[in-house]
C-alpha cells in the first residue's frame, strides 16, 4: 500500500466576481481532480473553499507516488527477427538497440496475431510533489471561465489576477 499526504491548494486573486465563487471552486476541484486520475494518483476526497480573494481545494490522502508500472514493448516478428542460421537480422539488432538491451534479453510474445520479439520493463512512478504544480496549472487552463485577463509581462490568464499561491503537501 502507497503512503499518502494531504494536498492543500490555495489560489490568492484580486476580488473574484460573486456569482462566480461556487462555479469556480467546484469546476477547480472537478478539473484537479480529473488530472490526478490521468497521471493515476488515487486520493479520498476533495473539498473546497472559496471567498471572494481565495481558491482553496483540500485532497486528502493523496497518494505520495505514481504507481509503478509494466510496459511492453513489441519489436519485429519472430518471422523476420532471425535469419536461417538462427543469427539476429538487422532489424531486431536495431529493436534491441532502441531499448538499450542485448539481443539476448529479448523474450517472445505469441498471440493469436502472430508472434513477436518484445522488450518488458517497469516504469518508476513519478514523485506526486514533482508534478502537483503542472496538474495545478493544466486545471486552472481548464476552468470554463468566459472572460480571461492577462497582467503584467507574463502569459497567465485567469479571470482576476492571481496574487500568489500555496501548494502544501503534507504537513
Amino acid at each position: 500500500m502507497l503512503k499518502t499526504r494531504d494536498l492543500l491548494i490555495e489560489i490568492g486573486t484580486e476580488e473574484l466576481p460573486p456569482k462566480s465563487l461556487k462555479s469556480l471552486a467546484t469546476a477547480f476541484s472537478e478539473q484537479m481532480c480529473l488530472a490526478l486520475n490521468e497521471v493515476e494518483l488515487d486520493f479520498n476526497d476533495t473539498s473546497w473553499y472559496a471567498t471572494p480573494r481565495r481558491l482553496s481545494l483540500l485532497i486528502t490522502d493523496l497518494d505520495i507516488t505514481q504507481k509503478d508500472k509494466e510496459h511492453q514493448r513489441r519489436g519485429p516478428s519472430l518471422s523476420v527477427a532471425f535469419d536461417k542460421n538462427e543469427n539476429p537480422t538487422q532489424a531486431t539488432v536495431g529493436f534491441a538497440k532502441s531499448c538499450g538491451v542485448e539481443v539476448k534479453e529479448l523474450e517472445k510474445l505469441e498471440s493469436g496475431k502472430g508472434a513477436w520479439l518484445v522488450f518488458n520493463t517497469i516504469l518508476k512512478g513519478k514523485k506526486t510533489n514533482e508534478i502537483i504544480p503542472e496538474l495545478v496549472e493544466k486545471s486552472l487552463e481548464r476552468l470554463p471561465i468566459a472572460r480571461r485577463m492577462r497582467w503584467g509581462n507574463c502569459n497567465i490568464e485567469f479571470v482576476r489576477p492571481i496574487k500568489w499561491t500555496l501548494i502544501l503537501f503534507g504537513n
